[in-house]
């Protein structure tokens, strides 16, 4: 089990919540505070070393550095249900925070150790990095001792189709048994996204952040509001839905095409939302 190192207590802010008394953002200077709190983020890119790997939903090391940033307590532990190719645990270990990571795939566990061992970080640092089903998360992890949840779920079966923006093919990474984003009925995915994000909520410690990055989801002629139905779903389970942060990143898109045309108007979808929940005392 992880076990506290130490971390801040809780405090009365102006609102009447309680608080950690230092969370990252405590730690910005006013000039970073202020980029860092405009509602759209669109300079946000990725690595040489990232654009190689062949990972297909990725976010890159610029936006975990930035969550940590602002959310990570001094001491924290940090959780990502749903690792994949690591982005998450490698960025906390470059910068000295301990992390738990849930990956099913034997390939992404072996290209996010491999990453790991290109970092020179502290031993004590070094990430737990657990090859399991995210809903067995409560049999490894205790509650209260996770102090920030950054991750991005599975995108329901979408990654089995063409990128919906510039048609590019995806390959589907979710064939391990068991996989979420190989359940082929929404409603039953999202009821078992949410076996995983209850835990999630147990685990951390009270005043900590969820941070979730989905994009909404269309197949076919079927919209589904993916970003919506994941909000209504962590406050059903606890969570304060606190913010909401456009990622814009068209940038990446260097192929768009006039998706329906010229009978059926489509929107090319080149942003994803960055949800950030909170689970505040009184809510457990």
């Amino acid at each position: 089990m992880v076990r506290d190192n130490g971390t801040p207590g809780l405090e009365d802010d102006d609102t009447g919540q309680k608080r950690e008394q230092e969370s990252g953002g405590n730690r910005l200077d006013g000039r970073t505070w202020l980029r860092y709190s405009i509602s759209v983020w669109d300079d946000l890119v990725k690595t040489a070393e990232e654009r190689a790997l062949k990972h297909p939903a990725m976010f890159p090391s610029a936006l975990i550095d930035r969550l940590l940033e602002i959310f990570c307590p001094p001491g924290g532990v940090v959780l990502d249900p749903f690792m994949g190719s690591g982005s998450s645990v490698v960025s906390a270990y470059r910068s000295g925070i301990r992390s738990i990571g849930f990956e099913l795939s034997p390939e992404y566990v072996e290209l996010t150790t491999s990453r790991l061992g290109e970092i020179e970080g502290r031993p004590e640092d070094y990430p737990r990095i657990i090859r399991d089903d995210s809903r067995n998360l409560a049999r490894y992890v205790d509650p209260g001792q996770v102090h920030l949840c950054i991750t991005s779920p599975p995108y329901w079966d979408i990654l089995n189709q063409r990128r919906s923006a510039d048609g590019k093919g995806i390959r589907n990474y979710g064939d391990n048994q068991g996989d979420l984003g190989t359940i082929s009925g929404y409603e039953s995915f999202l009821g078992e996204l949410g076996v995983v994000f209850k835990q999630v909520f147990d685990v951390l410690a009270t005043g900590s952040y969820c941070v979730v990055v989905v994009m909404d989801i269309r197949k076919g002629s079927t919209f589904y509001p993916y970003h919506m139905d994941v909000s209504h779903l962590m406050q059903k389970i606890g969570f304060v839905l606190d913010d909401i942060i456009i990622w814009d990143r068209r940038q990446e898109y260097n192929n768009l095409r006039p998706l329906g045309y010229p009978h059926v108007f489509r929107v090319n979808k080149v942003h994803e939302f960055v949800l950030i929940f909170q689970k505040r005392a009184g809510s457990d």
